[in-house]
């Protein structure tokens, strides 16, 4: 939940952060030592937040602030007291102090429990999937709009899979689109930007938007952030709003957080960020006055005919990622949290390379080795074909192996899906020093393959035969220097 949809029933601590109870329908305040505590009515509630000296803290609790961040609608509240204090004033002068000291201290932001969990463990209660929004007609209002800039993200380690397919049916032909290409901070140190600008703008003419420009950037580690935010400032007319769109997990939240972080006094309005899909849950909005300095000049920011807001829409997940077979501790192990370091080896005729039990490649037919350059957080494995079928077999039958992931126990693995044959593909080596082209795997990275032969056949398995795709390289000149087949994925873990 970001901070424009806190539910209710939440429970308040003395900590930084509140806690969401599911059948607690009263908000708290954590109990005095002495252990005494007063329920407050909705009456003494109101009355806590009349209390209140600050309008804007006022205007937050009781569900009028214009961002519209919290929704108290019939909570009560609980509050520790001394034994000996009754009258309703006195209590909810407490509450309206501690409140108070919670926004002198820089604490007044309210979570949920799910936020919380997010933010600090990076995780939810059960499946991560149910949260998720998988339909991208849920962005067709977008076309309906009349006057919007779009901000489109995709992930740079998930190309195509990121993006999502016919866009264009959904924002429309006349909005403007500034295309994003986040996560770049996980490329090797030396790629090549301009090389790299070059393969997007390829890339983006066969995705039927009115791209106007686009951009490489991290949004973790600022790169590229203050060119992003000119580019948007420059293109949007008055009394424009700013839609970020895009796949689940591609980085839109802090992609916001960037943008809030150069901005005079936004980042208390940062909205939350995790690696786990589908954390954003609804249509956010942030009035462009938090973003003065880096959307909107210092004066004279926002026409006063209109309230303009930047919107983060909800991650569209796409059912054919392979992350979507993966419990919350799989995703810690596939997904791409640092910078990625290809390696290159070679791959002879009869043989496999695996990236856990998410990825195979097996080179069947033609040209007696390929270079095959991994970019991908999992370690690969190789061995012979007949090998890497008895392997799969093992992950089916709920047997254990180094493979990972998946991990757990025999009811886990027995429900993870069955690899299929995804692709089959034949193609010609171009050249010995670069690579042809890409076997990218929706949701954890790529594989490129290098060579110069005339022919070569090579067969791609994927639980369910899902998540695959062969495209133009990438980074084709990454290819360097071969790096024996050792690996420490040979052991099986405890």
């Amino acid at each position: 939940m970001n901070q424009a949809n806190v539910a209710r029933g939440l429970t308040v601590s003395e900590g930084d952060e509140v806690a969401e109870s599911e059948n607690a329908p009263e908000l708290s305040l954590a109990q005095p030592k002495d252990g005494s505590s007063k329920v407050l009515s909705d009456t003494e509630y109101q009355q806590a937040i009349k209390n209140l000296d600050d309008p804007s803290l006022r205007a937050i609790f009781s569900g009028e602030a214009a961002s519209g961040f919290i929704d108290p609608n019939n909570m009560t509240m609980t509050a520790g007291v001394a034994d000996d204090v009754d009258s309703a004033e006195s209590h909810s002068a407490i509450v309206a102090a501690r409140l108070r000291k919670r926004a002198e201290q820089g604490r007044d932001r309210i979570v949920c429990q799910r936020c919380y969990k997010l933010m600090h463990h990076n995780t939810v209660d059960g499946p991560w999937k149910k949260d998720i929004v998988s339909d991208p007609r849920a962005l067709k209002f977008l076309r309906y709009k009349t006057n919007l800039i779009a901000v489109v993200v995709c992930d740079i380690f998930d190309l195509p899979g990121s993006m999502i397919p016919h866009l264009g049916e959904f924002i429309g032909e006349r909005h403007p689109v500034i295309l994003v290409a986040n996560k770049a901070d996980l490329l090797p140190k030396d790629y090549h930007k301009e090389r790299l600008i070059m393969w997007f703008k390829r890339f983006a003419k066969d995705l039927d938007l009115n791209i106007q420009s686009i951009h490489l950037v991290s949004s973790l580690k600022n790169l590229g952030i203050r060119e992003l935010a000119a580019d948007i400032s420059g293109r949007r007319r008055a009394g424009q709003d700013v839609y970020m769109v895009g796949r689940a997990n591609v980085g839109k939240s802090e992609l916001i957080n960037a943008l809030l972080r150069i901005s005079i006094g936004g980042y208390r309005h940062k909205v939350l960020a995790s690696h786990v899909p589908g954390t954003t849950m609804g249509l956010s909005g942030i009035p462009l006055r938090h973003f003065v300095k880096a959307l909107v000049p210092t004066e004279g920011a926002i026409p006063q005919d209109r309230q303009t807001n930047l919107y983060d829409t909800p991650g569209v997940f796409s059912n054919k990622s392979l992350v979507s077979f993966l419990t919350n501790e799989e995703l810690k192990i596939a997904m791409c949290s640092k910078r990625i370091t290809p390696f290159t080896y070679i791959l002879n005729l009869g043989e496999s390379v695996m990236l856990g039990g998410l990825g195979r490649i097996d080179l069947v037919k033609g040209t007696q080795y390929v270079y095959v350059t991994v970019f991908s957080n999992i370690r690969p494995h190789f061995t012979r074909i007949k090998r890497a079928v008895e392997l799969t077999e093992k992950i089916e039958s709920g047997i254990g192996t180094f493979l990972r992931p998946p991990i757990g126990d025999e009811d886990r693995l027995k429900t993870f899906p069955k690899s299929k044959l995804a692709v089959e593909h034949t193609f010609e080596g171009l050249h010995r020093r670069h690579a042809t082209l890409d076997v990218a795997f929706a949701g954890i990275g790529w594989i490129a393959i290098t060579g110069q032969f005339p022919q070569a056949t090579i067969q791609v398995f994927t639980p369910n035969g899902m998540g695959v795709s062969v495209r133009p390289p990438m980074m084709p000149f990454e290819y360097n220097k071969i790096t024996p087949h050792t690996s420490t994925t040979r052991k099986t873990p405890k």
